[in-house]
């Protein structure tokens, strides 16, 4: 009887103790995507950020964005190290990555941006500028057509700013401002 009554104690406990572990796991994997844009940002002054995000994205659901910020990140990370084979092997890899999420969902403003900004920031030597200009017609017309964010949509309006635009693209930013 004793045995009967231990038995049916587990079974009563094991359900909720399952399902609140789960919930943890779940919680823990799950990183919001404001999260991975702070990490991001952070993770260009911060190798030990960089490698925690990379982390953080191996245990997401390898989506569109996920894969651009892995990519992204990655190209960061050269960043970060010293031996040159080891900074280009990231960068290569990384370009891959961000060129993949960007084929399977092309008309992510983000992830465009992305591309967009570590072309214009990257070293001329690594030749990685082959979409610069229709990276930025994309930014410019999607900034105005899409739903970003506004978060999102303010950091990229802040660093379009920067950088060298037409009277005609200044305008079309101003136009975007949220």
């Amino acid at each position: 009887m004793c045995r009967r009554v231990q038995k049916d104690y587990q079974q009563m406990w094991a359900k909720p103790v399952l399902l609140f572990i789960s919930t943890l796991f779940f919680i823990s994997t799950e990183t919001s995507k404001q999260n991975i844009r702070s990490m991001y940002a952070k993770s260009v002054e911060s190798k030990q950020t960089a490698q925690n995000l990379l982390a953080v994205l191996e245990k997401q659901e390898q989506n569109a964005f996920v894969i651009g910020y892995a990519g992204a990140t990655k190209m960061v990370m050269a960043k970060h190290v010293f031996n040159p084979f080891t900074k280009l092997n990231y960068f290569n890899a990384g370009k891959k990555m961000l060129n993949k999420a960007i084929s399977k969902d092309n008309n992510n403003i983000e992830l465009v941006f992305l591309r967009y900004a570590t072309q214009v920031s990257a070293p001329s030597i690594l030749g990685y500028n082959d979409h610069i200009d229709t990276d930025k017609k994309l930014i410019l017309n999607g900034l105005s057509n899409q739903k970003v964010d506004e978060e999102m949509a303010n950091t990229i309006i802040s660093f379009m700013k920067q950088q060298a635009l037409t009277p005609e693209e200044k305008q079309q930013l101003t136009g975007s401002a949220k």
